[in-house]
């Protein structure tokens, strides 16, 4: 097998010209080029007799292949190239010789590098992260697996922020189970054997914050002029940071909509409402909310749930005080109006003329709806069902077609014939002609040319990767997925890896939607953008400083990066 490279391979190859003069001993020229220099501008400092900083240049290792001697190396030229070295105290060079120092130094250093990065170790697989194993599902079926829940794929390993080092992305058991009942869950959906029971759930005010009696307010007339008022802070009912629970009787795509104003005071902070399931850790709806008490709005959101029972918890992340019950509650008397106004010893919302204080939200109702089923049958229902559910000899020919897409190059004659014979066994054992198809799905799924970017030959020693690696390297580099169906025609085609077919793709691909995934990916992960928030500041002396503001910092640097791509 050959290795990953990446994409700066060409870089380092070029350095592979100069090895033998980086390795195992001192560089060409060392003692004419760079030796005078030291003695004369640094050995005073850093020489037998005296060493600043625990640094000594005369014994320090000439083999700029070594990382922690090569550290040293690049720190010196730094400095030289900085004018922090030699000390203003001390005869200074001329202009040109640091410079030749520094390009000499910059020359054996990216020999060095290209000398480590020749000694590493191959790596035989590369391993899809979480977020392009997730990618793929969507592709192949149209399903949304959520690979970031606690139910699914353990967190990818990260070498200095990156999470896409095929020698990190290691395999365990646990990563074996999860792959299985990733697959499993995914066809489930994908290709439901019965049609589920629909969510249709409604919260009114009551349900929300209860309290009072439903049956007689509905002989008022009043039932539906109830509304909910939601502090800074809190919660739609009950105590800060109280849950609902919500069970959803099947994984799949749901509707969450939410009838509500929002009241904002005179140059402050708008109310946020928020929609989190705590147990996957998702936010499902969010965003500001400005609209006059007698005016409301409805706000929705599109969201996948997986199947279970999830405690939501729905709020107004404004910033803003505590609302204890003492403070912010009517008592049990419900809540019809701003204009009824609230008791004495209550902290008021509005000030003597109806404007707002505090940002705070009035909800009406929430529904939740599902699974939202579209027009148009999925992807997997559209390729991967049966025609006529009698007929085996179908069986291979969408193997065929599914495969040639999870694996990312034309399946063998072999692989299929033991996907075929897998249904064969199981029909044999009493399944229908659909549960074996899946079950030979669900293998394909499990096999490791899926979950693996696999390149090269075992009984090879290859120097180029093929056409259908190739395109399978541009696609999960820029998009974090499989091949599209031009790449895959190129790769065919047998033409993708000349310059001009290549070009042409890769502009393609940058002007494609799915490039934002590597605008968002990339930068996160360059830039370690998962510590911010790490340490948040002093509310006390950043009192708007809240969890929508730091989502909006990384966004902002995200967003800016893809600008400037």
């Amino acid at each position: 097998m050959i290795p990953r490279l990446p994409f700066s391979a060409c870089f380092v190859l070029a350095g592979l010209l100069a090895l033998t003069s980086a390795r195992g001993g001192s560089p060409p020229d060392y003692d004419k080029a760079i030796k005078p220099f030291l003695a004369e501008h640094c050995d005073r400092c850093h020489g037998e007799k005296k060493h600043k900083g625990e640094l000594r240049l005369d014994t320090l290792s000439r083999d700029f292949s070594l990382g922690a001697s090569a550290m040293h190396w690049a720190d010196v030229m730094d400095r030289i190239s900085s004018g922090q070295m030699p000390p203003d105290d001390e005869p200074q060079p001329k202009a040109e010789e640091a410079a030749r120092i520094v390009e000499w130094l910059a020359a054996r250093l990216k020999e060095g590098e290209s000398a480590r990065m020749a000694q590493w170790e191959r790596v035989t697989f590369y391993k899809l992260t979480r977020e392009e194993y997730a990618n793929t599902l969507f592709d192949l079926l149209g399903v949304h697996y959520d690979a970031t829940d606690p139910t699914g794929l353990p967190e990818d390993p990260n070498w200095q922020g990156f999470e896409r080092i095929g020698a990190v992305l290691s395999l365990s058991p646990a990563h074996v189970e999860k792959y299985f009942a990733a697959a499993e869950g995914a066809l489930a959906e994908a290709l439901p054997v019965a049609a589920a029971k629909p969510l249709n759930l409604h919260w009114d005010a009551l349900d929300l914050r209860g309290g009072s009696d439903r049956v007689k307010l509905k002989e008022q007339g009043l039932l539906d002029k109830v509304r909910v008022d939601v502090w800074p802070g809190s919660t739609f009912y009950g105590q800060p940071g109280s849950v609902r629970q919500l069970s959803v009787p099947v994984a799949g795509d749901y509707k969450v909509r939410v009838k509500l104003s929002g009241l904002k005071p005179l140059n402050g902070r708008a109310p946020h409402v928020c929609i989190y399931v705590v147990d996957i850790d998702r936010i499902l709806l969010e965003q500001d909310v400005v609209t006059t008490e007698d005016q409301p709005i409805t706000v929705e959101a599109r969201v996948h749930l997986p199947a279970g029972n999830h405690p939501i918890r729905m709020t107004n992340e404004a910033p803003g005080p505590s609302n204890l019950p003492r403070a912010g509650r009517n008592g049990r008397d419900p809540f019809f109006s701003i204009k009824a106004g609230r008791p004495p010893w209550q902290t008021k919302l509005t000030d003597e003329e109806g404007k707002p204080i505090l940002p705070f939200l009035i909800v009406d109702w929430v529904e939740w709806e599902g699974p939202v089923m579209d027009a148009a049958p999925t992807i997997a229902q559209r390729e991967y069902l049966p025609k006529d559910k009698k007929d085996v000899s179908q069986a291979r020919d969408i193997f065929k077609r599914f495969a040639d897409l999870a694996f990312r190059r034309p399946v063998k004659p072999q692989e299929l014939d033991r996907f075929e014979n897998l249904v064969k066994s199981e029909m044999q054992s009493g399944e229908t002609f659909e549960a074996a198809l899946k079950t030979g799905l669900l293998a394909i799924l499990c096999a490791d040319d899926f979950f693996y970017l696999v390149e090269g030959s075992e009984k090879e020693n290859l120097l180029r990767i093929n056409d259908w690696e190739l395109a399978s390297r541009l696609s999960y580099f820029l998009w974090s997925t499989m091949p599209d169906a031009a790449l895959r025609d190129a790769a065919a085609s047998g033409t993708l890896h000349e310059p001009g077919v290549l070009k042409t793709q890769v502009a393609r691909m940058l002007h494609d939607p799915r490039i934002a995934r590597f605008t968002e990916s990339f930068p996160r992960q360059w830039l370690q953008l998962y510590r911010v928030g790490m340490f948040p500041p002093d509310k006390k002396l950043y009192p708007t400083y809240d969890d929508y503001l730091q989502k909006s910092m990384i966004k902002e640097t995200t967003a800016y990066f893809g600008e400037v791509l």
